[in-house]
């Protein structure tokens, strides 16, 4: 299991959020699932394009958080049992603007 480290900006994000209480819910339940199984599919995992460094995870059908995998394997392939850095909390296409 991966352990998740979040940045000033995620955590700022996850302020951002309010008292949206059921959006703070779906949140959890994905950052869960993001420790416990990288490659859950209810996640939707993908690359952002935009930024190579950068990965995406579904919250819900509007808001994404983003991360950045510390380790990669020598085959170039993630190492999902290392670190995860947590980048943002965004709408969808805010978030593939600005990953970071």
């Amino acid at each position: 299991m991966p352990k998740l480290i979040p940045t000033k900006k995620f955590l700022s994000d996850v302020e951002q959020l309010g008292k949206n209480k059921v959006l703070r819910s779906k949140l959890g339940k994905a950052l869960a699932s993001l420790e416990r199984d990288p490659h859950y599919p209810g996640l939707r995992i993908e690359r952002i394009t935009n930024d190579p460094s950068a990965w995406s995870a579904r919250i819900d059908s509007r808001y994404r958080l983003s991360f950045d995998i510390s380790t990669y394997q020598a085959n170039g392939a993630p190492d999902w049992s290392a670190p995860i850095l947590l980048l943002r909390v965004l709408d969808h296409d805010d978030l593939y603007r600005m990953p970071h």
